[in-house]
């Protein structure tokens, strides 16, 4: 399920030159997973291959090999990246904001922001091809089980004003992963449609008035 819209990965930063070994060492291995996001989310997973991100990333089979044993634990520690992809400059602008009402506001716009982006169909295809695949799922199973465990810490932490029931807030927002998944996979099929657009107004539409519902009934 590659983003329909992506034929060519976007320009991928080189190491720099003069730096220590340690960097160095660093900078290879983010460029790497960077670079193995990417490749997921243009092609496939099927498609990617240690070849093909070895390429794109500029560097031989002998940095990827020291990094990385083979595929498997390269989509693990892609997997283990991932959450990562909001950046902290985002989770800043998401704490800014105050009121119920308009940090659940912040965190809708900024997921319809972001069902399309690369992140997000990197994890769909790991997901995706992991049912099949006994050796991914156990590589890749838990990175994601950690990540949707702090996730849902920080949605807990962030909506503490609901005053919900924890178990509730974690099916909320597992409900609307689950709706955005689906979003981002009708993009593949209808780009930027008219459908497409209504269906994200009325994604927006539904979570928004359920908060509301829920307070007016516990006034």
């Amino acid at each position: 399920m590659p983003n329909s819209k992506s034929n060519e990965l976007s320009v991928v930063p080189r190491i720099e030159p003069g730096l220590s070994k340690s960097e160095q060492t660093r900078r290879t291995r983010a460029l790497i997973i960077e670079t193995g996001i990417r490749c997921l989310a243009a092609y496939g997973f099927t498609q990617t291959s240690m070849h093909l991100i070895s390429k794109e990333a500029g560097i031989s089979r002998g940095p990827m090999n020291y990094h990385f044993a083979d595929k498997n634990d390269l989509m693990g520690a892609i997997a283990e990246a991932l959450p990562l992809g909001a950046g902290q400059d985002v989770l800043a602008r998401l704490r800014a904001v105050t009121g119920v009402d308009a940090r659940l506001a912040a965190i809708i716009d900024l997921a319809i922001e972001q069902h399309r982006g690369m992140h997000h169909f990197a994890a769909i295809e790991l997901l995706v091809a992991a049912r099949q695949d006994p050796a991914l799922a156990h590589a890749i199973g838990p990175h994601f089980d950690v990540a949707e465990n702090q996730l849902d810490q920080w949605f807990c932490d962030y909506m503490a004003e609901l005053n919900w029931a924890r178990d509730t807030l974690i099916s909320f927002r597992t409900v609307m992963v689950a709706a955005l998944r689906g979003l981002a996979l009708d993009h593949v099929l209808q780009a930027d449609s008219d459908a497409h657009k209504a269906a994200l107004s009325m994604f927006r539409r539904i979570f928004l008035s359920h908060i509301t519902q829920a307070e007016n009934q516990n006034d």
